[in-house]
């Protein structure tokens, strides 16, 4: 039997606009149900949320959502979601759909280790990293958000921006992971 892993995305009370913008993004089919409809409504506020949603596209991705109701626990943490490959239009075509209403944590542009990366948080607070490897291959092929710092060891992207960690301003190629200090020369922990 196979197995799949996908992103199972937590939303306070926005699960069906959010997972209907993701079904404007990536196309394919999303099939929604509801607390109510499901009788595990806990509330009249409960019944119109979202109890699960999921969205399975042609090209074999799967992203499933729900609400979270007042009345159980709420998530915590910062969800993130990693698109790559090296199929450039369909990747870019999701980086600018995604692109509405997002805050860019980092434009898509050529990454220090030679693919072509961009972050951006949507207007939900998730965190979507998109990596287009390059043609020739390199470090793309091995660590697709890993950088290698002075320090030695790899920090991934995410976790930078997860500790608000803020890169400094160099000429050329600014808020790229190749600017982020060493864990030696960071202040922030």
């Amino acid at each position: 039997m196979a197995t799949l892993l996908n992103p199972y995305l937590a939303f306070g009370r926005q699960a069906r606009e959010a997972m209907n913008f993701y079904h404007g993004v990536f196309g394919g089919d999303l099939v929604v149900s509801t607390f109510g409809e499901s009788g595990m409504g806990r509330g009249a506020d409960d019944a119109d949320l979202v109890m699960h949603a999921q969205l399975t596209t042609a090209d074999g991705h799967t992203i499933m959502g729900a609400d979270t109701p007042p009345s159980m626990p709420q998530p915590t943490g910062t969800q993130q979601v990693s698109l790559s490959g090296d199929d450039a239009v369909a990747l870019t075509r999701y980086w600018e759909g995604l692109r509405d209403g997002a805050h860019i944590v980092e434009p898509l542009v050529q990454a220090p280790w030679g693919d072509t990366f961009g972050m951006l948080v949507d207007r939900w607070g998730v965190l979507w990293m998109v990596n287009i490897a390059s043609e020739a291959g390199g470090a793309g092929d091995t660590v697709a958000d890993g950088v290698a710092t002075e320090g030695g060891h790899q920090d991934s992207a995410q976790q930078w921006y997860q500790e608000g960690v803020t890169p400094e301003s160099t000429s050329g190629h600014e808020n790229t992971a190749d600017q982020w200090p060493a864990d030696e020369q960071r202040t922030d922990r």
